[in-house]
């Protein structure tokens, strides 16, 4: 008798508790693609491939689900070009009206697809992007607040950013940097809203972050971490920006940078960005905490990580979970493409859901209450 009392106690705990679900997607293989994910308000968009068993892929699988009622609102199967392994995206974003999602892969063969939110019909697409076989870390930002469709890339000459116009997917604009003596750009954040770009650059001086208006002129606000390699960064608006720190020796930091002042969160783990957010309040974080040093394994798998939603304001962790960290590339060169399986993060009044991809076929998503 105790031990049904018991049982029935544990079952309504879990109820009332409950705070995580699953989306499967079904024809996802986690292997060869991992999905990409954005949406506001509840409703959010899902695309990734879906391949043959011979690891032939010329389908995209997009979907809207919503949140709230946990229901599937609506799917479609596009034909996109052919490819065969692993196929690395580079990112799904909605227009600021909500009318329009863009999808882009920027690696040989190049897809830039734009779809309508209202029943995911195809708007128009391009395979011809702007970029060269010099441009190497390719990042695809989304839309600007003109609604042009914006690219960077680091290449031997320095840094590039590419606006395209949706109407006629033809570049609007292409702005070059070029690298100060003796400097190497290593990694970049680029806010859109606040027109600005954050770079690491290697160089006599070591490792910093250096701020630059979009026509290329430095800002004069630097700053860089003594201890541990720079993971990148998040740019939250107006030069504040959030950069990660660490290694496997001297552990972890994450330091949030504004106006020549920095704060630093110290962390027994490998920190570096994971996730994009609607609210630059909240930040995501993946956080390695027991890295594999087998010989067998060359020490390059990942034992156990965790997730962290950071409030930036501190910055502090405001809730963890156990996640596995997830990417594809599309081969084993270091410019061929590389997809992380970023969560998406959304605010409503005093919840954060974290919708993140896994090693399954499906999307986790957590419900995080916020504390008063």
């Amino acid at each position: 008798m105790r031990w049904m009392i018991a049982a029935a106690l544990l079952a309504s705990i879990s109820c009332w508790g409950q705070s995580e679900y699953r989306i499967p997607l079904e024809k996802l293989n986690s292997t060869l693609a991992v999905p990409t994910v954005t949406g506001r308000e509840g409703v959010i968009y899902v695309a990734h491939r879906s391949f043959d068993w011979l690891r032939f892929s010329s389908q995209l699988e997009v979907l809207v689900y919503d949140t709230g009622s946990r229901k599937e609102l609506r799917h479609v199967t596009i034909p996109v070009p052919k490819v065969h392994g692993a196929r690395a995206a580079d990112g799904l974003f909605l227009s600021k009206d909500g009318q329009v999602l863009a999808y882009a892969e920027l690696h040989d063969p190049h897809l830039l697809l734009l779809l309508s939110t209202k029943d995911l019909s195809e708007i128009r697409r391009s395979t011809t992007l702007p970029f060269t076989s010099e441009d190497r870390k390719r990042v695809f930002a989304g839309f600007d607040n003109d609604n042009l469709l914006i690219f960077a890339s680091i290449n031997a000459n320095g840094l590039r950013l590419i606006r395209v116009n949706t109407a006629t997917m033809k570049g609007s604009s292409d702005t070059k940097f070029s690298i100060p003596d003796h400097d190497v750009f290593e990694q970049m954040a680029w806010s859109k809203d606040a027109t600005k770009i954050w770079v690491t650059s290697t160089s006599t001086r070591g490792d910093e972050w250096q701020e630059y208006n979009e026509d290329g002129v430095s800002t004069g606000q630097n700053f860089r971490y003594q201890l541990g390699i720079s993971n990148g960064a998040i740019v939250l608006g107006e030069g504040k920006v959030l950069a990660f720190y660490g290694n496997m020796v001297a552990k972890g930091a994450v330091i949030s940078y504004s106006d020549h002042r920095t704060a630093e969160l110290k962390l027994e783990c490998l920190p570096r960005p994971y996730g994009t957010s609607n609210d630059p309040e909240y930040a995501g974080a993946i956080c390695t905490t027991s890295p594999d040093r087998e010989p067998e394994s060359v020490g390059g798998k990942i034992l156990s990580s965790k997730f962290l939603l950071l409030n930036t304001e501190g910055p502090s962790i405001v809730w963890r979970q156990n996640m596995d960290s997830v990417g594809v590339a599309n081969g084993n060169g270091p410019n061929e493409g590389f997809q992380r399986g970023d969560p998406l993060i959304f605010r409503s009044g005093k919840k954060v859901w974290i919708v993140a991809p896994s090693k399954s076929p499906e999307l986790k998503v957590y419900e995080v209450v916020l504390p008063q």
